[in-house]
């Protein structure tokens, strides 16, 4: 009987030493797996009062992106939803996290696909991003609602926007709950761009696409470009200077007025003609005396052409590199007459220098070469493009992709000011 205690006794006793071998490993494991933070001391001594406001806890994180969400539900019917908590989360896998409330079609939907689309809108898309984001899936049918095609994601179970002009689709590879929203992982399957927006290399042209930014009182548009990564950096470095340093201003318009400069060195990127109607709609925004408008435009994208006023113009060489031209003449049918009809070469300037300033605007590069008043020149001009006797030409506008020899010039001279009076 004493013997038999004795075995239980023992068993009893290396059962607990195994026990507590296994919870000791755990803790250990456990342990292991938990980020190490370091104990930093806090910084004594002078300090400087901080000039910042505390706003509490606010997500100022600027710009967000806003991207509309496309997803199937279980039963198959296409919804999409706006969404600014997204953005990249890894480059490899390269996956793209999406945070959403429980309680959005798109969850469920999500939920039950495993799979959903990132649709990138460009500024003309905004009004159908915004009701994406305000009205519910279980309410409506908002593709058609909003005259939207829902193409079926070639490589996941969700649709994407035809119309937009980037769509990703992704699959879910993970979820987590952050409180008031869940988070979901999606692995990027296939990335799709309208050719339109993609120049010869494949890069997309984001000021060509002007994405929507979410600013939480309004939208934006895209904004000036400010330095190229990789680059910018130079300016830390001795002996060194980056390639692209533009003038920087908070004002977009201003920053484009201040960015001009006289491109006449292109790369072979043709100018679409879309961005030359674009061009010549600047044009045609400018102010005119009594609103006469007497104007005309010869938008030229042919080689042909551009060569051949290459040919005729002395001050026109960058013609021959230039994959675009617009001319701007003064019709004289539509001018004022008598001695106010002069009023129309102020007119046609104001449109040309509307449309060098698009031109900068749009990542083209654009320079004016004078036509009028040398009549030689003007007889060139109209007999090189076949114009009529009532049009004169007042410049050709070159347009091409710059190069990035040209740089802006500060031309700003307190002296050429005058307040009140001489």
């Amino acid at each position: 009987m004493n013997n038999k205690a004795h075995l239980l006794n023992v068993l009893l006793a290396l059962v607990i030493v195994v026990l507590v071998y296994q919870l000791s490993t755990n803790q250990s494991s456990e342990t292991a797996e938990q980020p190490v933070f370091t104990e930093v001391p806090l910084m004594t001594g002078d300090t400087i009062a901080s000039e910042k406001k505390s706003l509490g806890v606010k997500g100022h994180i600027h710009p967000k992106p806003a991207l509309v969400i496309g997803s199937y539900s279980a039963d198959g019917k296409a919804n999409i939803m706006t969404a600014a908590w997204a953005g990249i989360v890894s480059s490899t896998p390269m996956s793209i996290g999406v945070s959403i409330r429980p309680n959005r079609k798109s969850y469920e939907n999500i939920m039950a696909t495993k799979s959903f689309t990132v649709n990138v809108p460009s500024a003309q898309n905004v009004a159908h991003m915004d009701y994406a984001g305000n009205i519910s899936g279980y309410d409506v049918d908002k593709f058609k609602v909003l005259n939207l095609t829902p193409v079926k994601g070639d490589y996941v179970n969700a649709p994407y926007i035809q119309e937009f002009p980037i769509v990703i689709e992704c699959e879910v590879t993970d979820m987590f709950e952050l409180g008031s929203h869940i988070q979901f992982i999606g692995k990027i399957i296939d990335t799709k761009v309208d050719e339109q927006y993609l120049d010869e290399d494949d890069n997309v042209d984001i000021e060509r696409i002007n994405p929507v930014i979410y600013g939480g009182e309004y939208y934006y548009g895209f904004g000036q470009r400010l330095a190229k990564p990789w680059d910018v950096y130079k300016l830390f470095i001795d002996d060194m200077a980056p390639s692209y340093q533009p003038i920087q201003y908070t004002n977009s318009t201003l920053a484009s007025i201040y960015n001009r400069k006289s491109v006449r060195h292109y790369t072979n990127r043709q100018v679409s003609k879309d961005q030359l109607t674009e061009l010549v709609k600047a044009g045609m925004a400018a102010p005119t005396a009594v609103d006469k408008r007497p104007w005309a435009f010869i938008a030229i994208s042919e080689r042909s052409v551009l060569d051949s006023l290459a040919e005729v113009l002395p001050y026109a060489q960058m013609l021959k590199q230039a994959t675009a031209a617009i001319v701007v003449c003064g019709d004289m049918d539509k001018a004022l007459e008598g001695i106010a009809q002069a009023y129309w070469i102020q007119d046609c300037s104001a449109a040309s220098q509307n449309i060098l300033l698009a031109a900068e605007s749009m990542g083209l590069g654009a320079v004016w070469t004078g036509v009028h008043p040398i009549e030689e020149r003007e007889q060139v001009v109209k007999t090189v493009l076949n114009a009529p006797d009532n049009v004169v030409p007042l410049n050709v506008i070159a347009v091409g992709y710059p190069t990035g020899e040209e740089m802006p010039k500060n031309k700003w001279n307190e002296d050429n000011v005058h307040w009140d009076g001489w």
